[in-house]
């Protein structure tokens, strides 16, 4: 099993801001960290995707943790970032095997990070998210326009993604959130499938009230942060106390 004493994982609330300008508490992105940077430790998760013995360990210590949190907190969807890296060991399809249980309340965002150790996964991503689906959840390509995850990437997989998450950043991508926007209502008016977006890096409320503006419900970033003025609108805040561990800015 893999030592806590290296890990710890953090949750950062995703919000969807009603259209009476409240928050409804109803998501968190499960973030990895390091006890002694307190940090994302990419040196050495990378160590451990060159290693399935240690990649196997940590996957196991990662199944307790998202599970016991999942169990204390029943009605609260979780999301997790998965590297196409991952995917060359097969413990990640075990892993996705014994979630598939919780596949409602789960969500596999795959990251924008290439794949080092076999490339050749990107040539069959296609294959990778149609197991994903095979087990019933919901897909985020996560920081669209960043890393693999191009326009490019989208369209040639875009059957499998129910999410579009993208970084707030400068006025580049408000252009591409606007053109998200359009799309994804074109789409749900012409196949009936409905894409979810999710703006993160969300730190101000000026930010906050644009993306709504733009009908971007679904929020994520600093702003909402854990001081007791926004703790008190949110709708779950039974759950902000059972989670236990920190919730991070």
């Amino acid at each position: 099993m893999m030592k806590s004493e290296h890990f710890y994982l953090v949750f950062q609330p995703i919000v969807k801001i009603s259209n009476k300008n409240t928050l409804i508490f109803e998501e968190f992105e499960v973030l990895l960290r390091s006890i002694k940077t307190q940090k994302f430790p990419a040196n050495m998760f990378y160590e451990l995707l060159a290693n399935e013995q240690k990649y196997n360990q940590y996957i196991d210590w990662f199944t307790v943790e998202l599970e016991k949190k999942m169990q204390a907190c029943p009605d609260i969807k979780f999301s997790i970032n998965i590297d196409v890296d991952q995917f060359q060991f097969k413990s990640t399809f075990h892993f996705l095997k014994y979630f598939s249980r919780y596949h409602e309340k789960l969500i596999i965002e795959i990251t924008e990070h290439t794949p080092k150790n076999n490339p050749k996964l990107l040539i069959e991503l296609d294959d990778i998210l149609k197991k994903i689906k095979n087990h019933h959840f919901n897909i985020a390509i996560d920081d669209y326009n960043e890393g693999i995850n191009t326009l490019f990437l989208y369209k040639k997989h875009r059957k499998y993604y129910d999410r579009i998450k993208i970084t707030l950043f400068g006025y580049k991508s408000i252009l591409i959130i606007i053109g998200l926007v359009i799309y994804v209502n074109i789409v749900k008016f012409l196949f009936s499938k409905k894409i979810e977006i999710v703006v993160e890096k969300i730190d101000t409320l000026r930010k906050s009230k644009i993306m709504k503006k733009l009908s971007v419900s679904q929020q994520q970033g600093y702003y909402f942060r854990t001081d007791s003025t926004l703790i008190r609108s949110f709708t779950d805040y039974e759950y902000y106390n059972n989670l236990g561990d920190q919730i991070v800015k």
